[in-house]
This record gives structure tokens, C-alpha cells and sequence, in this order.
């Protein structure tokens, strides 16, 4: 097993570009103001600079979570987003939680990806109206995918970059495309 030389890990970057340093310390202090002040974060999560969590009484982010620089998280007065254990969120992920969100365990969340819960009545209006969205166990999101309002993705699945998933997706699928079509089943 690899055991992180941490002091041996801080020279090298001290050596090779002090700035990071900055960068570190950011990092440091948002993970502190979520998990401390706002106490939305479990233990051992990691929040990167920049990222933005609105309504963090309504956020439950799990342990070993990992959120990247710059992504924001909305939850809304009614709605809440709750993010499982050991979950990797890439940079500048958005969620708009104001139907509820609910991403499982041991997923991981491509670059740039979005995810919102509002939908509008064009034909009323524009009215407004909210629909969860639940993402399952182990599941990977690749970069740039858009989640629609009432999408379900089961566990393990694969869903591939770019893709707009306007619909539900079952257990061990591989979906792509716009919409986000089943291409076939994924191997565990």
C-alpha cells in the first residue's frame, strides 16, 4: 500500500512552484468554512477554492467527498441535495437543487456537468415547478452532461460526455447522446 510522504510531498512543491502553496491554504480554508462553519461536509471531504454552496442548511455532503475548484451547488428553500460518501464532483459542476438532488456513493461527476431540478409550464405562463433527481451508486458522469428535472440513473451506470439525459436511465447502463440514449448494458 502507498503511504503519502506528506512533509517529503510539501518540499517538492515548495521547490518546484511556491504558488501552489496559495492554492493549498484555499483549499484548506474553504474545506474548513463548509465543514466547521456551515456544517454541510462530513470528515475527510475536500472543497475545492471557489466552490460555492448556497442554502447549505439544506446540503449534506457525505465523507471523502471530493468537489474540484469553482463548483456551485444551489439547494433551494424546499429542496435538498445530499451527496453520498466517497463521491468526486469535478470543477465547474452547477446543481440546482430546488426539486432535491441525490447522488449516491462512489460516483463521479465529469468537468462542467449540470444538473437542475426547475422546469418551466410555457403553456401557463412559464410556471414553475420542481422535480428531484436521484443518481445511483457508482455511477459515472462524464464532462459536460446535462441532467434534466425528474431523471432517475440508476446504479452503475455510465452515462458519456456531452450528453442530455431527459430521461430515466436503468441499473448498468451505458448512455450517450442527445437525448441520452441505452447503447447497451455495462460489465461490473
Amino acid at each position: 500500500m502507498y503511504k503519502l510522504d506528506k512533509v517529503g510531498y510539501l518540499w517538492r512543491i515548495v521547490k518546484g512552484d511556491p504558488g501552489e502553496l496559495l492554492r493549498i491554504a484555499r483549499i484548506a480554508w474553504t474545506t474548513a468554512k463548509f465543514r466547521y462553519l456551515k456544517r454541510c461536509v462530513g470528515a475527510g471531504s475536500v472543497i475545492g477554492g471557489g466552490t460555492q454552496i448556497i442554502n447549505s442548511g439544506n446540503v449534506r455532503i457525505g465523507e471523502k467527498v471530493l468537489l474540484q475548484d469553482a463548483v456551485y451547488i444551489r439547494a433551494g428553500t424546499d429542496g435538498r441535495v445530499v451527496i453520498g460518501d466517497r463521491a468526486a464532483i469535478n470543477s465547474f459542476c452547477r446543481f440546482f437543487g430546488h426539486g432535491g438532488i441525490e447522488i449516491g456513493e462512489d460516483t463521479q461527476i465529469g468537468p462542467g456537468s449540470l444538473i437542475t431540478t426547475t422546469t418551466h409550464d410555457f403553456s401557463r405562463e412559464l410556471e414553475t415547478s420542481f422535480e428531484k433527481v436521484i443518481i445511483g451508486r457508482r455511477v459515472w458522469i462524464g464532462a459536460n452532461v446535462t441532467i434534466l428535472p425528474g431523471v432517475e440513473i440508476g446504479d452503475f451506470c455510465v452515462i458519456g460526455a456531452g450528453s442530455v439525459v431527459n430521461r430515466s436511465i436503468p441499473a448498468g447502463s451505458l448512455a450517450v447522446g442527445v437525448p441520452a440514449r441505452v447503447v447497451r448494458k455495462v460489465e461490473r
